[in-house]
């Protein structure tokens, strides 16, 4: 289940970089779309609208989108050391949707224009038979499709190329001592370079499943992953015709 309790900005408890800077903070808010120019045209970013004109992110029980691949690309990159086990939604932990925003920060003498997008997630650990405990080791796994300049897109394991797959901010953590279980991402983006007069069409659309890495190996010897329910978001930029 997805609720949506959008708030002022707040402190996520993970490593993060916004507009080329070290952030702990989340944007904060639902903003679904902001116009801006650069070199004299005009551009819009926005949040995906899955289903039409729906700009929320949509809550999963399994991975659905199939030009993200989930399964698949996870299995292909990580397949060889780990096996994941799809166990659908938890019976009544509820994902908390904080804050899913887009932004633009006009250039200034010391940056570039630059563009993003934040997501925060709080799991509520309410918990039912049948659920783990949240002394579990859990995690995220993101598998994400992103088209930019280069226009052919790419699907990936977003782990940052590290020996496990798991989403780097995200999990259990302590925010002013008081454990959470979330998820935060953030993205920034800008013009190839201060001289590049245009912005290149971009999208990034991501789904987002919490795991349970049980510390356990299968009759292969590969480790156990449990994966539960999660989120799928997104956001794009284009431009914009304004005649």
């Amino acid at each position: 289940m997805t609720y949506r309790s959008y708030r002022p900005s707040q402190p996520h408890g993970w490593p993060a970089v916004i507009a080329g800077q070290p952030v702990g903070l989340t944007i904060g808010g639902h903003v679904t779309s902001r116009d801006f120019t650069h070199g004299g045209r005009s551009y819009r970013i926005r949040l995906v609208p899955f289903g039409g004109s729906d700009t929320d992110a949509v809550s999963e029980n399994f991975p659905t989108d199939s030009t993200i691949d989930f399964k698949a690309i996870l299995a292909h990159t990580y397949g060889a050391h780990y096996s994941f086990r799809y166990l659908g939604g938890l019976k009544q932990r509820k994902f908390d949707v904080q804050s899913y925003s887009v932004y633009v920060n006009e250039p200034t003498d010391a940056s570039p224009l630059n563009y993003g997008a934040d997501l925060y997630v709080v799991c509520e650990p309410d918990i039912h038979p049948g659920d783990p405990s949240v002394r579990a080791t859990f995690r995220w796994i993101q598998v994400a499709r992103s088209q930019g300049a280069a226009g052919s897109p790419k699907n990936f394991v977003d782990s940052k190329g590290r020996a496990n797959p798991f989403y780097d901010s995200g999990g259990i953590t302590s925010i002013y001592g008081r454990r959470v279980l979330n998820f935060a991402y953030g993205a920034s983006a800008s013009p190839a370079g201060p001289d590049d007069d245009a912005v290149h069409p971009d999208e990034f659309v991501a789904e987002a499943f919490l795991v349970q890495d049980t510390g356990i190996q299968d009759k292969a010897g590969k480790e156990i992953i449990h994966v539960f329910g999660g989120i799928k978001y997104g956001w794009q930029v284009c431009e914009v015709n304004h005649a």
